[in-house]
């Protein structure tokens, strides 16, 4: 993405084009299932003295299932346990926006557990 001042220099800390996608499956029993990629292309239009950041793909994925409850027994309305992944490829991840881009990455790949209880 490209934004210019009047002066024709590149406006600084604008955020690349992105492109992304991803599919979603909910049974009628509880299970759900998603996974989602999102490419973010190269930020080379900088602005002065700012360095360029390089493309990446963050694959995200999340398994669950949620059990129904009724409330008026249980208090409880539903419970769902589940796992989410983030950034699966691993990928070094910055921000192009940020005035730390070339000190700090975002997290590498990692997944975590969750138990979500609605009352």
């Amino acid at each position: 993405m490209r934004a210019k001042f009047t002066s024709g220099e590149n406006a600084p800390r604008i955020p690349p084009h992105r492109l992304g996608g991803g599919v979603f499956w909910r049974s009628q029993h509880g299970f759900f299932a998603r996974v989602g990629l999102l490419h973010a292309f190269a930020q080379d239009k900088t602005g002065a003295l700012e360095t360029r950041t390089p493309g990446y793909d963050d694959l995200r994925a999340e398994v669950s299932y949620t059990r129904e409850f009724d409330r008026a027994a249980t208090r409880l309305s539903s419970v769902t346990v589940g796992l989410v992944g983030q950034n699966l490829l691993d990928e070094r991840i910055r921000n192009a926006a940020s005035f730390k881009k070339d000190e700090i990455v975002a997290p590498g790949a990692n997944a975590r557990a969750f138990v979500r209880a609605r009352f």
